[in-house]
């Protein structure tokens, strides 16, 4: 049998790689039948003018894959393949249609919000400090450190009442639902959450087959009659900033809503989300710093306010349940990197947070009004904004004639993240974010929204 690859002398691709993926070819694509005989390596060598080191490391890698059985005195030859179907460029298509992720233009953060040298150096500092134990494995619950900084700036940046005992960190909300599911599921089977809210939320309880209640938001205002009326005692709400419309909810709403707590012996998950980014006015404070009854679970992450590649987030639970934790917590390996956690840790410590929240409020606030701006100049009366006061992205309504799925299609092909809310009566009410947009390009991504709303 002869083999006659093209070599490419030049490729980094060391020569035997490239033979052992020739030979692999013909053998999948059926050129090379099954049971035929492949050259000695000597024979190989003297025909490809390659030496005889190049051809056994391509056949012994070949023998290792299964591709080619190595019989003594008798030689190499191709093993029968025949019942497994490989279609080699179908599978090699939908692998990267896979993973061809879109990045948008206005996902992220502001690529200048992140004191990136001063991260480094607390990096560098925690892996070099013996006192980082970095050759240990992690804390289950977190490291004592990260959480005694994170009690300390719930307790004075969100008015809240904790310690570091109460408090578990994880990489995302979604695991640390999980842990809680753990904790709860024994007495709690019903869900209730806002309509619109967070889905991922949702996914959560649905995949431990939590039943689920919507409690729909009416007028931007939570209704906890209906919460009352349903049979859930566990509630999911972000009530200092409602995603996605973005609201606020009133004190007296929130006191009912505790109130309905206490007498059911409920439980409110508090999504403290975008919390902090406020462009008038204080932060509004938490509601885990109203509860005097033990029954807030209070959820917080550094990913919009550091970097969401930065995948920390943490729990605070009421101290009553702290006992079962303690009994199940064995049960999860910690999902943060140590040094991570250890190099937070000391952001926080060494005033650095403080001062990073300071200057994304300017950023953000400069693009907030820039954005708005924008909209309001370009679409007139076509577009009306709904809630651009804080967070990081803005709720508009829109008069359009497009349906729902001819704008995502659009707004995929611009790359530009929209999360439709509802569309009644042509009317578009979606959210945008706008963190990742530099500022000096905000007036072009309007324009590439006018297209994606009204062409």
């Amino acid at each position: 049998m002869i083999i006659s690859p093209v070599f490419d002398k030049e490729s980094s691709k060391p020569l035997y790689i490239q033979l052992y993926e020739y030979i692999k070819t013909e053998i999948t694509s059926g050129l090379l039948k099954p049971d035929s005989k492949l050259p000695s390596i000597r024979e190989a060598s003297s025909t490809l003018k390659l030496s005889k080191t190049t051809i056994e490391n391509a056949y012994s890698q070949l023998v290792a894959e299964g591709y080619i059985d190595n019989y003594p005195k008798r030689g190499y030859f191709v093993c029968d393949l025949s019942e497994y179907n490989f279609d080699i460029e179908r599978v090699y298509k939908n692998t990267m249609e896979f993973h061809d992720e879109i990045i948008y233009i206005n996902d992220g953060i502001d690529k200048e919000s992140f004191d990136v040298p001063t991260w480094k150096r607390l990096y560098n500092k925690a892996i070099s400090d013996p006192k980082t134990k970095i050759y240990n494995s992690c804390s289950t619950q977190g490291e004592e450190f990260l959480r005694e900084e994170i009690a300390n700036f719930v307790n004075t940046m969100r008015g809240g009442h904790t310690s570091a005992q109460q408090v578990i960190v994880g990489a995302g909300v979604q695991y640390l639902l999980g842990i809680l599911i753990g904790i709860i599921e024994e007495d709690y089977n019903t869900l209730a959450i806002e309509k619109p809210g967070f889905n991922k939320a949702e996914f959560v309880f649905e995949d431990y087959n939590f039943k689920i209640r919507h409690i729909e938001i009416t007028d931007n205002d939570f209704p906890v009659s209906r919460l009352r009326e349903s049979d859930a005692k566990v509630i999911y709400i972000s009530p200092s900033h409602q995603y996605p419309l973005g609201t606020i909810m009133p004190v007296n709403k929130r006191m009912e809503l505790l109130d309905w707590a206490y007498k059911k012996n409920g439980l409110i998950i508090e999504d403290d989300y975008d919390s902090l980014i406020r462009y008038g006015g204080m932060p509004i404070p938490s509601l885990q710093g109203l509860d005097k009854n033990d029954c807030v679970v209070y959820l917080g992450s550094f990913s919009k306010m550091l970097l969401p590649s930065l995948r920390i987030s943490f729990m605070v639970i009421p101290k009553k349940l702290l006992p079962k934790y303690n009994r199940i917590k064995a049960r999860y390996s910690q999902s943060t990197s140590k040094i991570d956690q250890i190099v937070l840790a000391n952001f926080m410590k060494d005033g650095y947070m403080v001062k990073h929240l300071r200057k994304i409020k300017r950023i953000y606030k400069k693009k907030n009004a820039s954005l708005i701006s924008n909209l309001k100049n370009l679409f007139e009366d076509k577009l009306e904004v709904k809630s651009s006061d804080s967070g990081l992205h803005i709720v508009c309504e829109a008069k359009t004639k497009k349906d729902k799925s001819a704008i995502m299609k659009d707004a995929q092909s611009l790359r530009i993240l929209i999360n439709i809310i509802r569309i009644k009566n042509n009317k578009l009410m979606f959210s945008l974010n706008y963190s990742g947009v530099d500022l000096n390009k905000i007036t072009e991504f309007t324009k590439l929204l006018e297209k994606v709303l009204f062409e």
